[in-house]
């Protein structure tokens, strides 16, 4: 008989040591009080970065990293946090943090700042930084795409909550979404903006391909501006691609001929049915094909295109 009572396992992640205001600590020693407005008040920005393991090289690479850093320190300004440590520190302190772990597997790594001890809604500080990272592998829908719904949920606005910045409380909304997707037995969620055009989705931009031109709603559209959707615009037309920034209306959504998302957790996922319609045969599109392999042999260091993009760990 189940043991009601019993409690569950804990989840804990394969991870030994992380960075806290640039000093390098066990993973059991981490806490955050349970006054830190980071917590209360979710005064936190993070960010997600990747770095890929090449077998070959015997070498991990990360990904935009510099970019990423810089994001965060542009997230924590509109937020109105205390100054961070500068990005060149935080860079080296994230290289160091994955390599402390010795990770030799494609890897996540996730800054925060926050406003940490005790302190009300409105207070810049004190701030702490921190940077954790653990093995995270590529998802199955990478390669064989994902079903996704149109939520009910509306995107957040500019004058709200700004989606274009990295902060915790502005994912609240996309796990309304996602969870309200999977309980109709979608994967994830397509946001629409309080317009009615289409935003984002939970954690990832959308791009849609219509008589072989490359569609993604505009920074404009309540969206993150996403290192990855920049890399896609950018690997598209070096490819010869016509890539157009513009509104999205929800009924061309169903129109489409390939879809994707995309985002350094989705990385680029093709989407093969939305709502009710299959996107094109209900397999991944050819177009979405050559941009995954196209930023795959980028990320992982086997292309010459870009190498200011990675960061090498070893």
């Amino acid at each position: 008989m189940k043991d009601e009572n019993k409690t569950p396992p804990k989840r804990v992640p394969a991870i030994r040591t992380v960075t806290i205001n640039g000093e390098l600590v066990p993973y059991e020693d981490a806490r955050v009080p349970i006054t830190a407005p980071g917590l209360t008040f979710a005064v936190c920005v993070f960010e997600g970065i990747r770095a890929y393991w090449n077998e070959d090289q015997n070498q991990l690479f990360v990904f935009r990293l510099n970019e990423h850093l810089e994001r965060l320190h542009f997230s924590a300004k509109m937020i109105q946090l205390d100054p961070l440590p500068p990005i060149d520190d935080l860079c080296k302190q994230a290289v160091e943090t994955v390599k402390a772990n010795e990770y030799r597997a494609d890897t996540y790594i996730r800054p925060q700042a926050f406003v940490d001890e005790f302190g009300g809604m409105f207070a810049k500080g004190p701030v702490t930084t921190t940077i954790a990272a653990y093995p995270r592998s590529r998802m199955r829908d990478f390669h064989d795409g994902t079903k996704v719904c149109v939520s009910n949920w509306r995107r957040l606005s500019d004058n709200a909550s700004p989606p274009r910045v990295k902060a915790t409380a502005n994912y609240l909304s996309s796990r309304l979404a996602g969870l309200d997707a999977q309980s109709k037995g979608f994967e994830t969620a397509i946001i629409l903006s309080e317009s009615g055009k289409v935003s984002e989705s939970t954690g990832a931009c959308v791009f849609i391909v219509r008589d072989g031109i490359l569609i993604t709603p505009p920074v404009t559209a309540g969206i993150l501006e996403s290192i990855t959707r920049d890399t896609m615009m950018i690997i598209a037309r070096e490819s010869g691609m016509t890539v157009v920034e513009r509104e999205i209306d929800r009924t061309e959504l169903y129109a489409t001929d390939e879809a994707f998302l995309c985002g350094t957790g989705k990385e680029i996922t093709p989407i093969i049915q939305i709502d009710q319609f299959v996107v094109g045969d209900g397999a991944p599109g050819s177009i979405t094909k050559i941009l995954q392999t196209a930023y795959d042999d980028l990320v992982c260091g086997r292309s010459k295109d870009h190498e200011d993009w990675i960061t090498p760990v070893y």
